[in-house]
C-alpha cells in the first residue's frame, strides 16, 4: 500500500507514537487529518507538518466524546477530504492497586483506549463502506493477552480493543476494508515516562524508542497485515506466559508485584 495522497485521520496526534506515525506518513506523502485534545501540541504538529510541505488540517477533540469525535471527523472531511485510513492511537495509562481500585481513573482509561477508538471507527467507517475501501488501524498491546500487576484498566481496555478488532476483521475485509492490530511492548512516549516515574516500573527498561515503533507500524501497514507485534523479544516472552498455568503465571506476577512501588 502506497500513503502518497492518502488521507489518513490520526487521533492522539499531538504527541508520542501518534506523532510519530503523523511525521512519517507524511512525509511518505498523505495528507492528515489531526485530532487531540491537546490544542496547542496540535497546532504545533500541524505547523511543523505544514513546514515541511504536508497537507494537513487539525481539530480539537476529546475522544471519550461521541460527539466531538464525530464533529472533528466532519471538519476534517471538509477540509482534507474523504479518509483512507484511521490510526486510532489516542490512549493513557495509570496504576492502581487493591486498597483503591481508582474507579474514575478506570472509568477514562476505559473511554480513551477503548470506546475513543468505537468513536473514531463510527465516525469515518460508513465512507469506506460506501467507497469499499479504507483502513483501520487500533493501537492495542502486549498487556492484553494476560493481567498485569497493578494495570488492570490498562490491561482490560487493550484486551477489549483486541477482540473487539479481530471481531471487526472478518467481515470488512469482505467489503474491502483492512483491519489491522498493533500489539506493542512498552513504546518509550511521555505517556510512559509519566507512568515510569509515578510507579517505580524498573520493569520498563528497554521501552522501544517511539520512532522505531512508528517504522513497525507503518511497514505492517504497509503491507496490509492483520496484526502486528514487536519487539520479538517481548512478544515471545507474552506468548509464552500465555501458555502457563494461572497458579505458575500469578506466582510470577506476585514477585513482579513485589519490586513495584505503588505512589501511595
Amino acid at each position: 500500500m502506497r500513503f502518497k495522497d492518502r488521507v489518513i485521520l490520526v487521533t492522539g496526534a499531538a504527541s508520542g507514537l501518534g506523532r510519530a506515525l503523523c511525521e512519517l506518513v507524511g512525509a511518505a506523502g498523505a495528507a492528515l487529518a489531526l485530532v487531540d485534545r491537546n490544542e496547542d501540541g496540535l497546532k504545533t504538529l500541524e505547523q511543523s507538518l505544514q513546514q515541511c510541505g504536508v497537507r494537513c488540517a487539525s481539530a480539537v477533540a476529546d475522544v471519550r466524546s461521541r460527539t466531538q469525535v464525530r464533529a472533528a471527523v466532519d471538519d476534517l472531511v471538509g477540509r482534507v477530504g474523504p479518509v483512507d485510513m484511521l490510526f486510532a492511537s489516542a490512549g493513557v495509562c495509570g496504576l492502581s492497586g487493591v486498597d483503591d481500585l481508582k474507579v474514575e481513573k478506570l472509568e477514562e482509561i476505559i473511554q480513551v483506549n477503548f470506546l475513543g477508538v468505537v468513536y473514531a471507527f463510527e465516525a469515518v467507517l460508513p465512507d469506506m463502506l460506501r467507497r469499499k475501501r479504507g483502513h483501520l488501524v487500533g493501537i492495542s498491546s502486549l498487556a492484553a493477552f494476560r493481567g498485569l500487576p497493578f494495570e488492570s484498566a490498562y490491561c482490560a481496555s487493550k484486551a477489549a480493543l483486541a477482540a473487539y478488532l479481530g471481531s471487526l476483521r472478518p467481515s470488512l475485509r469482505r467489503r474491502g476494508i483492512i483491519v489491522t492490530t498493533i500489539f506493542p511492548g512498552f513504546v518509550a512516549t511521555p505517556l510512559l515516562a509519566n507512568w515510569v516515574e509515578t510507579g517505580g516500573h524498573k520493569a520498563f527498561r528497554g521501552a522501544v524508542d517511539v520512532a522505531v515503533a512508528a517504522r513497525k507500524i507503518v511497514a505492517a501497514v504497509a503491507r496490509r497485515r492483520r496484526v502486528c507485534f514487536f519487539p520479538w523479544t517481548t512478544a515471545c516472552l507474552t506468548r509464552a506466559a500465555q501458555l502457563l498455568p494461572p497458579r505458575a503465571y500469578d506466582l510470577v506476577m506476585t514477585r513482579l508485584a513485589g519490586r513495584i512501588q505503588m505512589p501511595y
